[in-house]
């Protein structure tokens, strides 16, 4: 009897052991992939940062680039909506100046005043249009 009770403590004695081997196996490969998981978060977080400051350098010269070119824009604008003004006050000062009498007045008023406001209109769409290259006929 005595052996039979040898031999069950030798079972038992090893199968914890092999438990206990097989738990730090786990244990290990845990372990593992939690390093392989923070160092790839690491790595994607130091490629990020990385292509943040890419990104904020190049806005940095792209807005540089184009400050000068919306000022121009805006000084632009100013000029064509001054440029009508003036057009506007001078057509109104001739206006004022007209004196009618008659019908042949009256008509030659009307022809004259046809063809400045045509040269105005013309004047007008000239300092509104872009000043730029002209297209290339194809």
């Amino acid at each position: 009897m005595a052996a039979k009770k040898k031999a069950r403590k030798k079972k038992a004695t090893r199968k914890k052991a092999t438990r206990k081997k097989a738990t730090r196996k786990k244990a290990a490969r845990k372990k593992a992939t939690k390093r392989k998981a923070t160092r790839k978060k690491g790595a994607g977080r130091k490629l990020l940062n990385n292509i943040d400051k890419e990104l904020k350098a190049l806005s940095k010269d792209i807005e540089r680039r184009v400050r000068p070119i919306r000022k121009e824009l805006d000084k632009a604008e100013r000029q064509a909506g001054s440029e009508a003004a003036r057009m506007i006050r001078k057509a109104r000062t001739s206006l004022n100046k007209v004196q009618i009498k008659g019908q042949s007045d009256w008509n030659k008023f009307v022809r004259q005043s046809r063809q400045d406001l045509s040269k105005a209109l013309g004047q007008l769409e000239k300092s509104v249009q872009r000043k730029g290259r002209k297209k290339a006929r194809r």
